[in-house]
């Protein structure tokens, strides 16, 4: 919990060279993750100011580059809090106004959909190539979370592990409302209209809702890509400064010299991320590119350290050469007939390798697996005793129901 990174975590137990590795792995992802922000940003200006692309993507990058730069992360910190009232407050207006346009009620809907052939179970849950490749995208996407820096990075902000659980119980509650919402939007979107090509979708949703609303969707928008593309920035620049280059110059590092790099990494990566967007503009592929990037590398190290196991540096960076080797063989003989995504493939080799290379190579008798310390102990107490709280309740409810209709 008094950890800054992931990659400090991950160097705390399995030696520098994983924490350079495992930094320079979280920045390549983010530049990607970053690449998806400024997509978005720019269609969104482009559906409401009609400009060359190119030129709405560069403005918008510096836009972001010098808000994340100049106003570091206490401005970071409030904003997003703003922006996160701002698109809770206008997604479920959109919801609502294209439920209307609809000209359906809910039960007319539901007959609608069940009436679709795409909609029904035998034609959503065919056994094929493509569900497979679906189900394994998820996976990464899922376990994705796990090594996100600037979740880990909200996670060792709390004071302790119990608040930490507290808040993210409520972000992921709020997390799946929006979702729900933005995906009944487009249901919505369907009903009304079964046939429109899905370019069209986004157009349409704009001109079907009052003219007054449509400058608060783009609001909306920019709020959303700029809550995520301004959080992994600084993250990033934190990475670059403090757990690559410290630990490759450390004898010449100031705390002035610090800021400097911080402020410089924010330009660098997000003109990287500029780039990135100019040679691909599909959100698909750069969702990909930021799966590939980190989770083959930094997830089962993170996950098995989490869980108590407790290795060398060479058993870590056996695991992370096999998780590298593995993405790379995947994109270059299995991907491209498949369409599946081996991000998570290579994690579990990652995994594997780490154990196998722990158990047939001689190791300290510092490494392997420990236990539970106090804080979880603590936490584990807790929640007996609460269960045991409520067991005890129902009991007495139900005895109490018995007596009184007897």
């Amino acid at each position: 919990m008094e950890h800054l990174s992931l990659p400090e975590t991950i160097g705390s137990i399995h030696g520098q060279y994983a924490r350079i590795i495992t930094g320079i792995s979280s920045v390549c992802s983010a530049i990607a993750v970053i690449a998806i922000q400024i997509n978005v940003i720019s269609v969104t200006i482009s559906s409401i100011f009609p400009y060359n692309s190119y030129i709405i993507t560069i403005l918008a990058t510096l836009i972001l580059i010098f808000y994340s730069t100049l106003g570091g992360i206490r401005s970071v910190t409030f904003t997003d809090v703003l922006q996160f009232i701002t698109f809770t407050i206008i997604i479920p207006l959109v919801a609502w106004f294209m439920f209307l346009n609809t000209e359906k009620s809910i039960l007319e809907i539901i007959y609608f959909l069940k009436d679709q052939e795409k909609f029904r179970f035998n034609n959503l849950f065919q056994c094929n190539i493509k569900l497979i490749s679906l189900f394994f995208l998820l996976l990464s996407y899922l376990v994705g979370y796990t090594k996100e820096p600037t979740i880990m990075q909200r996670i060792y902000m709390a004071s302790d592990p119990t608040q930490a659980c507290k808040v993210f119980k409520i972000s992921t509650i709020c997390h799946y409302l929006i979702k729900v919402l933005i995906i009944l939007i487009s249901l919505f979107v369907f009903v009304k209209e079964p046939h429109l090509p899905l370019n069209k979708v986004w157009n349409y949703i704009p001109t079907h809702v009052p003219p007054a609303l449509n400058g608060f969707i783009a609001i909306s928008l920019l709020a959303m890509t700029m809550s995520t593309a301004d959080s992994h920035i600084n993250n990033c620049a934190v990475i670059t400064s403090y757990d690559i280059l410290e630990k490759i110059i450390p004898n010449k590092l100031r705390p002035i010299n610090h800021l400097k790099i911080v402020k410089w990494s924010s330009l660098i990566i997000g003109l990287l991320a500029m780039i990135l967007t100019f040679y691909c503009n599909s959100l698909l592929t750069l969702l990909k590119y930021s799966l590939n990037f980190s989770i083959p590398i930094t997830v089962a190290p993170f996950v098995l350290a989490v869980f108590g196991f407790r290795g060398t540096s060479r058993t870590a960076l056996i695991g992370m050469a096999t998780g590298v080797l593995t993405i790379l063989a995947w994109n270059k003989w299995v991907e491209p007939d498949t369409g599946i995504d081996g991000s998570f493939i290579s994690m579990l080799a990652n995994g594997l390798a780490m154990m196998v290379a722990h158990y047939f190579l001689k190791q300290p008798k510092s490494a392997g697996w420990v236990g539970p310390d106090d804080t979880l102990k603590q936490i584990q107490q807790e929640k007996a005793r609460k269960k045991a709280e409520w067991k005890e309740k129902i009991k007495k409810s139900w005895t109490n129901k018995k007596k009184h209709f007897g």
